[in-house]
C-alpha cells in the first residue's frame, strides 16, 4: 500500500466520525471519546472523573451534564439514543469540522462545572433548592442568576479551552456558542450569560495569564458577583425532601437535575 493511499485512508477515518456527528447523534462511546480528548488538555487533566449513561427515557432535553460524587470532582452522564436538542444544537455548525469542535467546545464547558463542583459552588444541595422555588417567585429569580453564573463559568472554560487547543476554531466556537445562548428555542432563565458574551466579544481572554486565571479574569470583567450555598440573596434554607415543587423538563435538565445509570464499564479517568 503506498504512502498517498494510506494518507488518504487516514483522512478519511478522521473525517467520517465528523460526518456522522455533522448529520446524528454521537454515540455514549463517541461522548466518551470526546470528553477523553478534552480530559487530557492541561486546563483539565487533573480532574478526578467517571462516565455515565443517562436512558434513552429519562434524557429529555439535555444530551450530557455533570453529577457530584463523593471521590470524583464529577460525574458526566451521557444520553444514550437520539436527543432531539442536540440534533437542533447540531444545526448551529457548518461544517464537519465546526460539528466536532461543536462537541469538544460542549464536552469542556462540563468539565468546566466540574471545577466549580470542586471549588463547592455547584452541589445538589443548590439544584434541590431550585426545586423548592415556585417559578415567578422571588426566591426562584435568584436561583435563576446563581445557575446562570454557574453557566457563564462554564462557558468561560470552555472559551479558554478551544482558545488553546484548537485557536482556528475559537471564532466559529464563539458565534455558534452565542446563538445557542440567544435562539430562543434552547435559552432559559437560567443562561443568564449576556455579559459574559459582551465582554468577550470587547475584550476576549487575556493569553497572557494562565487559563484557569483567564477565566477568573473575564468572569470578574463580566461583572457577575461571587455568591454561592447560602450566601445567595433572595432565598432562604428549605427542607426539599417529600415535597419539592415540579419543574419542567426543561428547567430541570438545565439545572442538571437527570437520572442516570451506574457508571459505564467502571470507567474513571483522573
Amino acid at each position: 500500500m503506498s504512502k498517498v493511499t494510506v494518507a488518504i485512508l487516514a483522512s478519511l477515518a478522521l473525517l467520517w466520525p465528523a460526518l456522522s456527528w455533522a448529520h446524528g447523534i454521537p454515540t455514549v462511546k463517541q461522548w466518551i471519546d470526546l470528553f477523553q480528548e478534552v480530559h487530557q488538555h492541561r486546563l483539565f487533566r487533573d480532574l478526578k472523573v467517571s462516565y455515565a449513561r443517562i436512558p434513552a427515557e429519562k434524557a429529555g432535553y439535555s444530551p450530557v451534564g455533570v453529577m457530584p460524587r463523593e471521590g470524583l470532582d464529577c460525574v458526566v452522564a451521557i444520553s444514550e439514543g437520539d436527543n432531539s436538542k442536540l440534533g437542533r444544537m447540531m444545526a448551529l455548525t457548518s461544517s464537519p469540522e465546526t460539528a466536532r469542535a461543536f462537541l469538544l467546545t460542549i464536552a469542556a464547558h462540563e468539565f468546566g462545572h466540574c471545577y466549580r463542583i470542586r471549588g463547592g459552588n455547584l452541589s445538589l444541595q443548590l439544584w434541590e433548592r431550585v426545586l423548592a422555588t415556585s417559578p415567578g417567585s422571588t426566591e426562584r429569580q435568584a436561583m435563576e442568576k446563581v445557575i446562570s453564573i454557574e453557566e457563564a463559568y462554564a462557558d468561560a472554560y470552555a472559551f479558554a479551552y478551544i482558545r488553546d487547543a484548537h485557536p482556528h476554531m475559537y471564532t466559529a466556537m464563539f458565534k455558534a456558542m452565542h446563538r445557542l445562548r440567544h435562539e430562543p428555542s434552547f435559552a432559559t432563565r437560567f443562561y443568564q450569560v449576556e455579559p459574559l458574551y459582551l465582554q468577550l466579544d470587547r475584550r476576549g481572554l487575556d493569553g497572557s495569564l494562565s487559563l484557569q486565571m483567564q477565566v477568573e479574569a473575564i468572569m470578574r470583567a463580566s461583572g457577575f458577583p461571587e455568591i454561592a450555598g447560602p450566601d445567595i440573596p433572595g432565598t432562604v434554607d428549605v427542607q426539599v425532601a417529600g415535597q419539592a415543587k415540579a419543574l419542567d423538563q426543561r428547567d430541570r435538565a438545565a439545572v442538571g437535575l437527570l437520572g442516570f445509570e451506574p457508571d459505564l464499564a467502571n470507567q474513571e479517568s483522573q
